[in-house]
């Protein structure tokens, strides 16, 4: 499979869970669309909750960053070509990829909300909800502690300028894992398991490891699962069928009668069985990889960092302009909803070329500036750990 396919789809496939992610937001800002009761039961309460699932899109975001980072060191086969890896690049490239951008949106959101904190909220006929009445208003920030929100490694226990941060502070952790990762699949599956049960179970890593892992899984057997499934339609809708089921079981099933933990891996499953029917068929691909769902894909962390901030500054304006064309609840809603999407996509557009790309380029250029300053060459990671017997 060409590897800008790949790109393409898994990057549709990210920008579309970020959009499930803004869309719960919403939700919780300004409740459902909804005027019955029905109508809520079966947005809440069935798969129709997809769309605004931010649950399981958390889930699909740490099983496609597993899958995404890993694939490139996996070309034929299921062991790692660590000889492609360099970690200093890896390292550099990671932090300016991830931490640079947020950064800079985190200084934006800190002089906004200077200046939102001490001013009344505007009254919207679309009632907004405590959560995001609260969210710059009850919470006064000092200095240093926006600059405790600024370290990412780890971020404080309430999160108020972007919180939705928690999401990357753990994506950071865990993608610094991959050189292990690739290491102890070169030795086995098995090591992985032991590796992450460990982890996890001692070590107080994060549960979202299994998700990181299982990408890097199904990055490792993904040319197997390819050839299996390619000619075999029955076999991936039913696989697609289970994991969409599996994906959103945070509708069929609460924390308090599984356990949180139980639902994050159960929609982590559901995430890893969508990519495997996804990397098999491309039909969907070609369809993931249409020009305006890539779009959506390119700027999706942009849009992921800018949501919060624009549901809280430029939502109420939004609704308040849309007071003006009529007073219905249902109108009013989607026209909200419809607006902030499009307000962040525009927005993320520009971010992309302001913030990411130029963050991407810093990172490869502090690489390569690294290189001529070395004096030895560093030994292959895979000297780490001896080879398989």
């Amino acid at each position: 499979m060409a590897t800008t396919t790949h790109i393409s789809y898994l990057d549709t496939i990210r920008g579309l869970a970020a959009l499930a992610v803004i869309s719960e937001h919403f939700v919780i800002a300004y409740g459902l669309p909804c005027q019955s009761a029905l109508c809520e039961r079966i947005l809440d309460f069935s798969p129709a909750h997809i769309w605004w699932d931010g649950t399981a899109a958390v889930s699909m975001f740490f099983v496609l960053s597993g899958f995404v980072l890993s694939l490139k060191y996996f070309p034929a086969g299921q062991s790692p070509d660590i000889g492609r890896f360099e970690l200093d690049r890896f390292l550099i490239g990671r932090v300016c990829r991830i931490w640079l951008p947020y950064l800079l949106v985190l200084a934006i959101s800190a002089g906004l909300f200077a200046l939102h904190f001490d001013r009344p909220s505007l009254s919207t006929r679309l009632a907004p909800s405590a959560w995001i009445v609260d969210m710059w208003h009850r919470y006064p920030l000092d200095f240093p502690a926006m600059l405790r929100e600024a370290f990412l490694p780890k971020l404080p226990e309430l999160i108020v300028l972007l919180p939705q941060a928690w999401t990357l502070s753990i994506e950071l952790v865990l993608s610094l894992l991959l050189p292990l990762g690739l290491l102890l699949s070169q030795r086995g599956t098995a090591w992985l398991l032991f590796f992450s049960t460990l982890a996890t179970g001692l070590l107080g890593v994060s549960l979202f490891l299994w998700h990181f892992v299982l990408g890097l899984t199904l990055a490792r057997y993904h040319q197997a699962l390819e050839t299996r499934l390619r000619g075999r339609r029955p076999l991936r809708y039913l696989l697609l069928l289970c994991g969409l089921l599996l994906y959103t079981s945070d509708t069929l099933f609460t924390a308090k009668s599984v356990g949180e933990n139980t639902l994050w891996l159960g929609t982590g499953l559901g995430a890893g069985l969508i990519l495997a029917v996804f990397a098999a068929s491309p039909r969907w691909q070609n369809l993931l990889s249409v020009a305006a769902l890539r779009q959506i894909g390119r700027v999706s962390y942009s849009a992921y960092l800018t949501h919060m901030a624009v549901l809280i500054n430029l939502t109420p304006h939004l609704l308040i302009a849309l007071e003006h064309v009529s007073h219905n609840r249902l109108l009013l809603w989607f026209g909200g909803w419809l607006g902030t999407i499009i307000t962040v996509q525009g927005l993320s557009l520009v971010f992309y070329h302001v913030l990411e790309i130029p963050s991407m380029v810093l990172g490869r250029r502090l690489a390569e500036a690294l290189r001529p300053h070395r004096s030895l060459t560093p030994p292959p990671i895979s000297s780490v750990l001896p080879p398989n017997s």
